[in-house]
């Protein structure tokens, strides 16, 4: 696991956490608590992605699709000559 990996799941732990703590704060009976948490928790995650993005600037992303253009273009260079070769 790269380090932007762990950081990512270091913050969606403390915000998930802090999420439900909120949840379970507010002073109103839910019929059923988890159908709120489960969208909070979604919100919540991406947010700390997105936030994550703009506070750090990795470029993983483009690394990664940098070297499967890569890939795909050395396969492009090798031409067979016939059915078997």
């Amino acid at each position: 696991m790269n380090p932007s990996s762990i950081r990512r799941f270091v913050f969606t732990l403390i915000t998930g956490y802090l999420a439900i703590f909120g949840v379970r704060q507010i002073p109103y009976e839910f019929p059923n608590e988890w159908g709120v948490i489960i969208p909070v928790l979604i919100v919540v995650y991406i947010l700390t992605i997105w936030l994550d993005g703009l506070i750090f600037k990795d470029e993983t992303s483009y690394n990664t699709v940098v070297k499967v253009v890569d890939k795909k273009t050395q396969k492009r260079l090798k031409r067979s000559k016939g059915f078997g070769d």
